[in-house]
């Protein structure tokens, strides 16, 4: 899966690259983690301790993750298969462009003393004092907030201009924009088949069990979008206790923890 961590704390100020100024560092990282910078076109194996610039990017393959600590006490951790861009806007707040992937984002301080922004290729999402993760590809973006509020703005069709529409995203509660739905459908039928081919016989038991729960949930799922402009929008709560069964969630929490107790 993946990880990396970046620690930026101040008062220190790190330098590099020809005397930038490093946006935080790598911490830690499992698995092959590996980073291209402005300096340098070919990909780097990632290394602790390891700078972080901007317009760097970081990414992970199969079963790794990473972890970026910024200062002002933000995290952000990447999955497996994902790549970020680090950049920052005219203000100098920290933006992270999710090329693909699945991230978490934690905000340590208090609502308002820390803030960054979460690209994706279909919405920016603002956060102040929050945590919550994301799955992002080119055609969809899932967001599910934990603690705090965030704001979510999409891009409209030309995927460079935000709507006029914001959606506030409250703890316990998941967002999912989709561009193209019928897209988003094979997508959802190509996760299927994934499971099935992984493990034909607990699918096959899967299926027996819930195929009638499994086809209402499908119906239930299409007629839940709401079209806002140029999206397909679903906006509702999750369960919490649902998430323990994700490794990925139940590691971010553990690595928030330990960062907390620091």
């Amino acid at each position: 899966m993946r990880l990396l961590i970046v620690v930026f704390m101040l008062p220190f100020v790190l330098l590099g690259q020809e005397g930038k100024t490093a946006l935080g560092k790598i911490n830690f990282f499992l698995g092959s983690n590996y980073v291209k910078s402005t300096q340098n076109e070919r990909w780097q194996p990632a290394r602790f301790n390891m700078q972080v610039f901007e317009f760097d990017r970081v990414k992970t393959e199969k079963e790794s993750r990473s972890e970026i600590e910024f200062i002002k006490g933000k995290v952000l951790r990447i999955g497996e298969n994902s790549e970020v861009e680090i950049t920052r806007d005219q203000a100098g707040i920290e933006q992270v462009n999710m090329k693909s992937g699945s991230g978490w984002i934690s905000m340590f301080l208090p609502k308002g003393a820390s803030q960054i922004f979460v690209r994706t290729p279909s919405s920016v999402c603002g956060i102040r004092g929050t945590v919550y993760r994301l799955d992002a590809d080119q055609n969809h973006t899932a967001y599910r907030c934990y603690q705090g509020t965030i704001e979510v703005t999409p891009f409209e069709k030309d995927g460079q201009t935000l709507s006029d529409s914001t959606f506030k995203i409250n703890a316990g509660e998941e967002l999912i924009l989709v561009m193209n739905f019928e897209e988003y459908k094979k997508q959802q039928e190509k996760a299927i088949k994934d499971f099935m081919d992984q493990d034909q016989e607990a699918f096959e038991d899967y299926m027996k069990q819930d195929q009638e729960d499994f086809e209402e949930q499908q119906r239930k799922d299409a007629e839940e979008f709401q079209r806002v402009n140029n999206m397909f929008v679903k906006q509702n709560r999750f369960d919490p206790a649902s998430e323990s069964n994700s490794s990925w969630v139940r590691w971010n929490q553990e690595r928030d923890r330990q960062m907390q107790d620091k």
